[in-house]
């Protein structure tokens, strides 16, 4: 009898503390990119500046759902929590605004005000990659959860490796280092060729030669040339490329228009030799990349518009995003980014976004299992 009633108490007391605990942890809210006019959540951000790049930025990250699955987490700011280290409390915030607006935009500037604080340059005529990097480092430094911190980072990271041969001794040497953007610079063309992007990547990880004032190698003790080749040390779960098309005369600063064209589905396997991949993910790892969005810059290098293509997680199709204006449109639509020498004033891709498709399957996995 006493043995029996032990086990009862017990089993009463397990049952009441598992019930605080679930209490304790409050549910978690993932965006269902279910409303607003498309039924896929998409909604337009007010105008905050002419030649302002932010909001394109603040639509690539709410459209991402692997990105927004992971910043829900971050949960609700106490009265302790400094203005300045707010900024994923009030991105996350503005994300569920958007997510529950029946306007057709929504002001961000509470966000704002948090990257004003910061001193992140947003209102100037900038590169969107500058700008994106900014704000990236200063959202992971204010993360209030280590754990989270990492797994933004690794949605981002892109790992590489670069070797260094020295051409005299033959001596090798490697350094690893973390991008959180890949960067391609677009080139003059007299006979104005057009470029692809494969080729562009192409031209990345190849052996280059670095001349004897750019190397210095520790076993023949002074300057000397050698060869440097990047490779993946993994591969990234989101691939993001900047087209870089601003170049200095000597008189100022003029943005290079050359057509370059992207494909909807990058498979790296066929840009890309073997040697430029890890041993261990070349049989079970797959090497094709979705294009998620394109942010575009019309205009010139000193003057100029910023707005973005995205491909929705929820129907698949594209849309155009351009402040608090948004519609449906189709590939071809987003083709007439590749640029073109013949309009200066024309419409570039500036920033180009590639999910792996075990981000896809991710998404899939936290639609089954996570509630809306």
């Amino acid at each position: 009898m006493y043995e029996d009633g032990y086990v009862d108490v017990q089993l009463v007391e397990s049952e009441e503390s598992q019930q605080d605990v679930c209490e304790a942890q409050p549910t978690i809210k993932y965006l269902s990119y279910s409303t607003g006019k498309f039924k896929n959540g998409a909604v337009g951000l007010c105008n905050i500046g002419v030649t302002n790049c932010l909001n394109p930025l603040l639509q690539m990250l709410y459209m991402y759902k692997a990105f927004t699955d992971i910043l829900c987490r971050v949960g609700k700011p106490d009265d302790n929590v400094l203005a300045e280290k707010r900024l994923p409390y009030e991105l996350f915030a503005l994300f569920e605004e958007m997510q529950d607006s029946k306007e057709d935009a929504v002001p961000p500037y509470r966000v704002l005000r948090c990257l004003q604080m910061l001193k992140v340059m947003s209102f100037v005529q900038v590169d969107v990659a500058d700008v994106f990097t900014s704000f990236w480092n200063h959202l992971l430094q204010n993360i209030p959860d280590s754990d989270l911190e990492e797994k933004l980072r690794s949605l981002y990271n892109i790992p590489l490796e670069e070797r260094l041969t020295c051409q005299k001794c033959l001596h090798q040497r490697s350094s690893h280092c973390d991008r959180l953007i890949l960067p391609l610079r677009v080139s003059r063309s007299k006979y104005h060729r057009k470029l692809t992007l494969e080729r562009m990547l192409w031209r990345y990880f190849r052996s280059q030669e670095l001349f004897e004032d750019e190397n210095f190698c520790p076993t023949c003790g002074k300057n000397s040339r050698a060869s440097k080749v990047t490779h993946f040390r993994s591969l990234p779960r989101t691939l993001t490329i900047h087209l870089k098309r601003l170049c200095k005369t000597s008189s100022q600063l003029e943005k290079i228009n050359r057509t370059l064209s992207f494909p909807p589905v990058l498979d790296l396997l066929e840009v890309l030799s073997s040697e430029h991949f890890p041993d261990n993910e070349q049989k079970t790892t797959h090497y094709k990349y979705r294009l998620f969005a394109v942010i575009a810059h019309s205009g010139t290098a000193t003057f100029g518009h910023f707005s973005s293509y995205i491909n929705s997680c929820k129907d698949g199709r594209w849309y155009f995003f351009n402040d608090s204006c948004v519609c449906k449109v189709s590939w071809d639509d987003v083709k007439c980014t590749y640029g073109n020498m013949a309009f200066n004033w024309g419409t570039t891709a500036s920033l180009l976004i590639y999910v792996h498709s075990d981000v896809e399957l991710d998404s899939v996995t936290s639609d089954s299992k996570s509630p809306l």
